[in-house]
């Protein structure tokens, strides 16, 4: 189950950013492609909207957001029972979405590259625990 989702998240990421309409002008260096830079050794006062370390901040704290509400309910039944709850776990779905989306379109695969503000295993983390509190948020944008 964790295979197919990692599966079907890349999958999601690579279409959605594969299929952006903005024309994009990439510079031909050649230095940049063959070496290209950690984001370790970035310093942190150049980090901006969007940038891997600031898509990290935001899922996790949209993820913890939704754990939160989830873990207001014993069931993810009694959730759905309950009409604001389910609507703002919605609403948190579909910034995550967006989020996502948006992220993947700006970096790409500098997303792939772990850092000390980009924790990947953290996000992955906090996700398996939504995940098993029975909230897949990506599903849950289109309920």
């Amino acid at each position: 189950m964790k295979s197919i989702l990692s599966a079907l998240i890349i999958s999601l990421l690579i279409i959605f950013s594969g299929c952006s309409s903005k024309e994009e002008k990439r510079p031909t260096e050649t230095a940049t492609i063959s070496q290209p830079k950690k984001l370790r050794n970035l310093p942190s006062t150049k980090r901006s909207e969007y940038d891997p370390c600031d898509c990290n901040e935001r899922s996790q704290k949209i993820i913890d957001d939704a754990i939160t509400v989830r873990l207001k309910f014993d069931s993810v039944k009694e959730l759905k029972a309950d009409e604001r709850s389910k609507d703002q776990l919605k609403d948190l779905a579909t910034k995550y979405i967006q989020l996502v989306r948006k992220c993947f379109e700006v970096n790409n695969a500098r997303l792939m590259i772990e850092s000390e503000c980009n924790n990947l295993k953290l996000l992955e983390t906090k996700k398996d625990s939504l995940i098993n509190l029975g909230i897949q948020i990506e599903l849950w944008s289109k309920k």
